[in-house]
C-alpha cells in the first residue's frame, strides 16, 4: 500500500510521540508498505541523519522525506504545500495523519481527492478538542490511539462517535536497548550514590504544562519517607535505616518550581536533578534505580514504564490515566491514587522493604511480560490488523 505519513516530527526530539511514530515508521516499512513522509518540525534531510532509529529500515521503500522546518518561519504553509504536492505526485492509497492538528487538512484532502485517512492520537493532544479537530476526527476512516484512557477522553468529547472506529495500538519499545544490567559505576560516582542507597527514579519532561506527571508529589513523598525512616530508627535503634535518593531526570520550564520545592523540604542532598539525559545513558539510569515512580494522572500511556520494566525494575504508577494500560492493569506495576502523597510514600517504602507481591520484584518476569505484550512484533501484528480492516 502507498501511504502518505504526516508527522509533527520524527528526529528533532525524543519525546513519546516521536518514539511512537519512529516505531510506526519501521513497522510500516517492515510490513512492505511504500511511504512518503512530510514532517512539520524536522530540519534535516533523511540521508544526513545519524539517529539509531534509521539503521535497519529498508530505505528503498521510503520514497520521500520532506522536513519543512528547514525554513522555520514558513514551515506551516510549506507543510500544507508539500502535503498537497505529495498527494498529487505520490498518489497515496491512504494518509496517516500523525497528529490531530493535521486532521482538518486531511479532511479537506480526503473530500477533494477521495483518499481515506487514519488519525493518530496520543494523550495531551486530545484532552481538549476544539476548532475543527472534532470534525477532522469524525471524518477519519478510523482513529488509532495508544490507550483506553485516551480513547475514553475522546469519546467523552465526540458525542455519538462510533466506539468501533477507534482502534488501540499500544506503544512499543526497543527491548535490545532496554535490558537489565548492574548499577553503572560511573553514574554512582557522578551523583555520589552509595551501594546502600535506595534509588527512586522518574524520567519525564519537566514542563509547567505537564505537572500531572506527579514528580512534585514524589518529592513530597520523599520528605515523608525520610521522616518515617528517622522515626523507625528512633523506635528501633538496632534496625537498619533506609537511605533514599531521588533522581529526577529531564529538563523543562518547571525546573525553578521544583528547585524551590526541594529547598522548602530541605532535600538538597537527597534529590538529584540530572537535566537532559542523553539517549545513550537512559538505560543506565533505569538500571541504577531500585524503583521507577511516576504517579501521573494525565498520561496518554507512558513508554517510560515499558522501558523500566524491560530493565527488570519495579514500577509505581497512577491509577487514573493511560499508565493503567502500561502496567497491564496492575499485573506488572503497582497502581496507586496519585492524588494522595501517603499512598505514594507507602508504595515506595513497601517496594524498598520487599513488602509487596513478589512478582513486582521479579525482574525476569517483568521483562518477559512487557516484551510479550508490548514488544515490537506484537506492535507490528496489531498495526497490520488495523490497516487490513
Amino acid at each position: 500500500m502507498k501511504i502518505l505519513f504526516l508527522v509533527p516530527e520524527l528526529f528533532t526530539n525524543t519525546g513519546g510521540i516521536q518514539q511512537f511514530n519512529n516505531h510506526l515508521l519501521n513497522a510500516l516499512l517492515e510490513l512492505g508498505h511504500t511511504l512518503s513522509i512530510v514532517s512539520m518540525n524536522d530540519t534535516s534531510q533523511l540521508p544526513n541523519l545519524s539517529t539509531a532509529h534509521l539503521l535497519n529500515f529498508p530505505t528503498s521503500q521510503l520514497l520521500n522525506f520532506s522536513p519543512c522546518a528547514r525554513h522555520r518561519p514558513i514551515r506551516k504553509p510549506l507543510f500544507i504545500m508539500e502535503t498537497l504536492k505529495q498527494v498529487l505526485s505520490f498518489k497515496p492509497d491512504l494518509i496517516l495523519c500523525g497528529h490531530v492538528n493535521f486532521s482538518p487538512l486531511c479532511m479537506v484532502l480526503s473530500k477533494s481527492f477521495k483518499i481515506p485517512y487514519f488519525t493518530l492520537t496520543y494523550g495531551v493532544d486530545v484532552w481538549n478538542l476544539n476548532g475543527l479537530k472534532p470534525s477532522g476526527l469524525k471524518h477519519s476512516q478510523g482513529v488509532i490511539t495508544i490507550s483506553n484512557y485516551t480513547k475514553w477522553v475522546m469519546l467523552e468529547q465526540l458525542k455519538n462517535y462510533p466506539n468501533d472506529k477507534i482502534s488501540l495500538l499500544y506503544p512499543t519499545f526497543d527491548s535490545e536497548r532496554f535490558k537489565p544490567g548492574p548499577k553503572p559505576k560511573y553514574l554512582m560516582e557522578k551523583w555520589e550514590i552509595k551501594e546502600s542507597d535506595k534509588v527512586i527514579l522518574t524520567i519525564a519532561r519537566l514542563s509547567k504544562s505537564e505537572k500531572y506527571k506527579g514528580y512534585d508529589k514524589v518529592i513530597l513523598a520523599l520528605s515523608k519517607l525520610l521522616n518515617l525512616s528517622s522515626s523507625l530508627l528512633l523506635n528501633f535503634p538496632s534496625s537498619q535505616p533506609l537511605c533514599f535518593k531521588y533522581i529526577l531526570g529531564g529538563s523543562g520550564d518547571d525546573i525553578d518550581r521544583i528547585k524551590g520545592l526541594i529547598r522548602e523540604n530541605r532535600l538538597e542532598d537527597k534529590v538529584i536533578l540530572t537535566g537532559f539525559i542523553p539517549d545513550e545513558e537512559i538505560a543506565d539510569y533505569y538500571n541504577l534505580c531500585d524503583v521507577f515512580v511516576m504517579p501521573s494522572k494525565g498520561e496518554g500511556f507512558g513508554i517510560v514504564f515499558l522501558e523500566a520494566l524491560a530493565c527488570g525494575k519495579p514500577v509505581i504508577a497512577g491509577n487514573k490515566d493511560g499508565s493503567v494500560d502500561a502496567v497491564l492493569n496492575g499485573e506488572v506495576g503497582i497502581l496507586i491514587d496519585p492524588d494522595y502523597i501517603e499512598n505514594i510514600k507507602k508504595a515506595i517504602m513497601d517496594v524498598c522493604k520487599g513488602d509487596v507481591d513478589k512478582k513486582y520484584l521479579d525482574g525476569s518476569y517483568l521483562r518477559s511480560r512487557v516484551i510479550e505484550e508490548y514488544g515490537f512484533n506484537k506492535f507490528k501484528q496489531k498495526l497490520e490488523s488495523i490497516l487490513g480492516s
